[in-house]
């Protein structure tokens, strides 16, 4: 069981590997695609899909509450699971449904995601154009290669001071620290959306900048 797409650190898990170690050992894939649905794949599917091993997953789960904007989750599996759930779950049996209009919207934002793929073409060139002005600013952004980009400090006073500094920019950067990452690694988490423009990037950057040359503490 994994994510595809890691929430605080923006990298991604090895599906390839994971995916022929459960074909080699007769186990089942559970894969996560919460971050990753509607931006990768060339059909919006998510990591599995661009990573072209969506055959060897045999359980996929997602929520619709980021990039498709609605609330709830799913699960994608086959047949025989989707029964069993229905059936055995008691965490969907004993809940109330949720109302028709957000599964009207989650269903109307999968056609925008099958419509129009340039939204999320555009939105991994501007996270790469902000990896990219981070790493010249001297910012350690990890293992990123997606649209939720960690510039990390450690320090989690330094940390929530920075995000303080950059609301006060009237940008809504978050500091992360324990227990949400381990002790050492606090951050701040940059999650771009489609909305963003390349001026959002820059005055993002310019405000990273002027808190460059701040002493920690």
């Amino acid at each position: 069981m994994t994510d595809s797409l890691f929430s605080m650190d923006g990298d991604f898990a090895p599906l390839a590997e994971l995916a022929e170690l459960a074909e080699r050992y007769d186990a089942m894939l559970m894969v996560d695609e919460a971050h990753a649905t509607g931006v990768f794949g060339r059909l919006g599917r998510g990591v599995c899909e661009e990573s072209g091993v969506e055959r060897g997953v045999h359980i996929r789960v997602g929520t619709l509450s980021k990039a498709l904007g609605s609330m709830g989750g799913f699960v994608a599996g086959s047949a025989a699971l989707i029964d069993w759930l229905v059936n055995r779950a008691r965490s969907y049996i004993f809940s109330t449904a949720p109302p028709e209009a957000l599964a009207a919207a989650a269903l109307k934002a999968l056609d925008v995601v099958l419509g129009d793929p340039h939204r999320r073409t555009l939105l991994r060139q501007r996270a790469a154009m902000l990896r990219a002005g981070l790493q010249r600013q001297g910012w350690n952004t990890g293992r990123s290669n997606s649209q939720i980009v960690p510039v990390i400090l450690g320090d989690p006073q330094r940390t929530m001071d920075f995000s303080r500094a950059l609301q006060d920019h009237g940008l809504f950067v978050p500091g992360i620290r324990p227990p949400a990452v381990p002790p050492g690694e606090c951050l701040l988490r940059i999650s771009l959306s489609y909305l963003h423009s390349d001026e959002d990037v820059q005055r993002l950057l310019d405000a990273l900048a002027q808190q460059a040359d701040r002493p920690p503490g």
